[in-house]
């Protein structure tokens, strides 16, 4: 699908949601699948438009993105979190969520944005890829289970 390898980062050390985001839109840049505009504008959404969403047993993920004008080529940056961070919730932005895994979608076409949206809010509804996800050690085999649970 839209993973790659080099751009799955596993626990990872960040102290906030800027600082997560940011180190994701550096890694999508290092591979120019962005504009150097996409960051800015990826923050500026995330304050209107949160993206942090609670799951089940204390996971949390957030899935920040912007308009597809300031994308190169469609990719998708993974990280899964040393610790959590705080997102505000994309159901009430006054509700803070404990985020461990952040899904960057950078999407060239609009159209392939809702199709994603709706395969990763399936993914993140099942309990146990989302454990599996956040167990991965290697990258290799966070990769092997996005496939396995149709994401790659």
């Amino acid at each position: 699908m839209f993973f790659d390898k080099r751009i799955i980062k596993l626990d990872v050390d960040a102290r906030d949601s800027t600082e997560i985001i940011t180190k994701m839109a550096k890694a999508l840049k290092e591979r120019d699948v962005i504009k150097d505009s996409y960051l800015e504008h990826v923050l500026k959404r995330e304050t209107d438009f949160p993206t942090g969403l609670e799951l089940e047993e204390g996971f949390g993920v957030a899935i920040p993105h912007t308009d597809s004008a300031y994308v190169n080529t469609s990719q998708i940056a993974l990280a899964t979190l040393k610790n959590p961070v705080l997102f505000k919730s994309m159901v009430n932005k006054s509700v803070n969520v404990k985020v461990n895994i952040v899904f960057m979608i950078a999407m060239s076409k609009p159209h392939e944005q809702a199709q994603l949206l709706s395969n990763l809010m399936t993914f993140c509804q099942n309990k146990t890829a989302i454990k599996e996800l956040m167990s991965a050690s290697e990258i290799d085999q966070a990769d092997q289970i996005l496939k396995k649970y149709g994401l790659n």
